[in-house]
């Protein structure tokens, strides 16, 4: 009996996985196949292959303009708060931390806020202290939501480190921060390099703070992307495009995973 119910259980798994892989990954396929497709409407059956598009697409400076715009919230935001997220780890697996818990608790708030709530919200703000929309605000924006992502990932590498090899350098000579600079900080190199493409990847998606504080004129990517697709005559650069960044997030993830391994592998050895 019990190993009928682990062999079902096994068969439900395995089919809810691959049903898994083909709800999130056939649609980047077919964003790619129809990205060749010579035909302004996006549908079967396919018209012949062309690269035009992409030309097109690049010839589109208001395209090309808004995907540099996101790319660059994205560097930006990734390296901020993955730095803070490093502090705000450092901070809450501290041994002295007082009320550990509600500390904790509010750094990782924004995972519960919905995002199109948060919006409003700084929106208000933002107009009460007289200041207008503003691609500034738009990266505060994206540093909030991202912190508690970066928290979540740097955290549980810290806690695994071993406490002794910091206390041998210290007792080497090296001060808090020089032991800090030469032990601690390649040992949680992986996962600052997680948390900086997982927050460069959320800020890069993120729709609902820029569409209400990105200024007119100078939409992120995502607003770009909704406001393209209502306008039939952008639907194949925006879908060459799409095609792109599809294409560069899988050799980022790739990098990252060959870069994490050659690191655990640097790291075990030594």
């Amino acid at each position: 009996m019990n190993a009928a119910a682990g062999r079902l259980g096994k068969v439900i798994l395995g089919g809810y996985f691959w049903l898994m892989v083909v709800f999130l990954y056939v649609p980047l396929v077919v964003l790619v196949v129809f990205a060749f497709n010579d035909a302004y409407i996006p549908a079967l059956p396919l018209s012949g292959f062309t690269t035009k598009w992409f030309h097109a697409a690049f010839a589109h400076t208001d395209l090309t303009g808004a995907l540099k715009r996101s790319a660059w919230l994205a560097l930006l935001n990734g390296i901020a708060a993955s730095l803070l997220g490093l502090l705000a780890a450092l901070a809450v697996t501290g041994r002295r931390l007082f009320l550990r818990s509600v500390w904790t608790t509010l750094l990782l708030l924004p995972l519960v806020v919905p995002y199109i709530v948060l919006a409003i919200g700084m929106v208000i703000v933002i107009h009460e202290l007289g200041y207008q929309a503003s691609l500034a605000a738009v990266l505060a924006g994206h540093i909030v939501i991202s912190l508690p992502y970066s928290l979540l990932v740097i955290v549980p590498r810290l806690r695994t480190l071993d406490e002794s090899i910091v206390e041998a350098a210290r007792d080497l000579g090296a001060n808090p921060t020089r032991a800090f600079m030469l032990v601690t900080l390649p040992l949680l190199a992986p996962a600052l390099v997680a948390s900086v493409i997982i927050t460069f990847t959320i800020s890069f998606d993120e729709f609902a703070i820029a569409s209400f504080i990105a200024p007119p004129g100078s939409p992120t990517y995502p607003v770009f992307l909704y406001s393209g697709t209502r306008t039939p005559s952008l639907e194949p650069q925006v879908i060459a495009i799409g095609a792109i960044v599809v294409a560069l997030s899988m050799v980022l993830v790739l990098s990252a995973e060959i870069g994490r391994r050659w690191a655990d592998r640097r790291l075990a050895s030594a």
